[in-house]
């Protein structure tokens, strides 16, 4: 019997043909249409759809040529196995590992930005020179500005300039602690604390968290304890948990660091839409708080700018952990980072980045209902079901060329990881790629894991 299939196209980007051919890989990908499923004829496919018998062809050949359809003469198309058709095409493992920004306008920016550049003679001559100061002053005025947009109303004294999020958090720790003082961070943090604290010989200690982050009253236990000097915190979706912090339990953390003069660490790093974001702990005790951002991941990891922003008190030491590192930040970076942010090519990108991310988790969605994080973030949170253990789950989806990252991996100290997967669906180089990716994850759901030999 003929499957009266009519996909919804609208999630999808590109010529239509490839709009179906994408739509047809979800389908499958999703049990929506199993193997040996006769899929309609193509002029009635058409005429449900709205277009053309040819564009239905076309799909229908691509999704051949990926290996998900098989046309039998006289008889019609039919979807082909389950294995062939969420095999990866390039034999390469499907990659979502690594929280990065998906690629449109960047490389066209790039192109733009490097080819005004290189016509401005001036700007050119004034960022050869080997530089005393940590940004040209109109560069630091863009930036300054840009930030004000984004609501931080600030100093110039309150402002440096660096090589992106790590390279903050050193600077920071350097600023703020001396060997042997105890941080406190998250239970599930970014490794980056962990290697940075290690290099400075400072006790890093993780802390209880729930599905909304930390948990003030571990926060409190811990300050008793330990006496601690500072607090790392990823406030908006936090790595790797997704967890973004309810504005009450940020005023009670930061009420708490003032109780016990604790100064905290903000890292802002992770991408979100801009218009979805709450206060940052920095907008909220300006006195306290260090706010660490990078353009990694608003732009791509190839620009390796990041910024800080904290107490005009500090400047004298955050420049000298600068000077101590890398001296200062080349002007040539700055000024084509600078010209993005004050001509709105930098806001476009986010705009279209937020765009790209809620299409792609509506597919996500679709697929592994449950996830957790904010909607238009890289990286979604999965909750593994019983009797799943995380490190069998990242392995048998390895064996199905997945790779993906288990909660173990972002564990500080002893303290026990949940049984749970942090899936980066921002790094596939198409929502193609996403799409089987994320059906093979949703097969293994389904099937559960496998016996192991029994160990005597």
């Amino acid at each position: 019997m003929v499957t009266i299939w009519t996909p919804d196209l609208g999630p999808f980007q590109g010529p239509k043909y490839l709009r179906l051919a994408d739509a047809i890989a979800q389908a499958i990908a999703g049990g929506e249409l199993a193997a040996g499923t006769k899929l309609p004829p193509q002029r009635l496919l058409a005429d449900k759809l709205g277009v053309t018998v040819g564009t239905v062809t076309r799909a229908y050949d691509e999704a051949q040529r990926r290996g998900q359809l098989e046309a039998r003469v006289g008889s019609g198309t039919f979807v082909k196995g389950q294995a062939l058709a969420l095999a990866p095409a390039s034999g390469e493992a499907l990659a979502l590992d690594g929280a990065m920004a998906p690629l449109g306008p960047q490389a066209r920016m790039l192109s733009e930005g490097l080819t005004a550049l290189a016509q401005d003679a001036e700007a050119l001559h004034r960022c050869l020179p080997y530089p005393q100061a940590n940004g040209l002053p109109a560069q630091r005025q863009r930036f300054l500005a840009w930030l004000a947009g984004q609501g931080f109303a600030l100093e110039d004294s309150q402002l440096l300039l660096n090589h992106g999020g790590q390279h903050g958090i050193h600077i920071a720790l350097q600023a703020l602690c001396e060997a042997g003082d105890t941080v406190l961070c998250e239970g599930l943090s970014f490794p980056g604390i962990k290697f940075a604290c290690q290099e400075q010989g400072l006790k890093l200690v993780g802390l209880a968290m729930d599905d909304q982050g930390l948990l003030p009253e571990a926060l409190e236990a811990a300050c008793k304890q330990y006496r601690p000097r500072a607090i790392y915190l990823t406030p908006n979706l936090q790595n790797p948990s997704c967890a973004t912090l309810p504005l009450e339990r940020r005023q009670a953390i930061l009420a708490l660091c003032r109780q016990y003069d604790l100064w905290v660490l903000e890292d802002d790093v992770q991408f979100m839409d801009p218009a979805a974001k709450p206060q940052a702990l920095f907008q909220l005790d300006p006195e306290r708080v260090v706010f660490l951002s990078s353009f990694s991941k608003r732009y791509a990891g190839t620009v390796r700018l990041g910024f800080m922003l904290f107490p005009a008190r500090l400047r004298s030491r955050m420049d000298l952990g600068l000077r101590a590192s890398t001296w200062t930040v080349s002007p040539l970076v700055l000024e084509l980072v600078s010209r993005w942010l004050a001509g709105g090519q930098m806001d476009a990108l986010e705009q279209w980045l937020a765009g790209e991310m809620r299409a792609r988790r509506q597919l996500a969605d679709q697929l592994l209902p449950g996830l957790q994080g904010e909607a238009s973030g890289f990286n979604c949170w999965l909750a593994l079901p019983e009797p799943w253990r995380a490190s069998d789950f990242s392995r048998a989806a390895m064996e199905r060329g997945v790779r993906i990252r288990v909660a173990e991996d972002y564990a500080i100290g002893r303290l026990p990881a949940p049984q749970a997967v942090r899936l980066s669906i921002s790094q596939p180089g198409s929502r193609q790629e996403l799409t089987l990716a994320l059906g093979i994850l949703h097969q293994l759901l389904l099937e559960g894991p496998h016996l192991a030999r029994a160990v005597l």
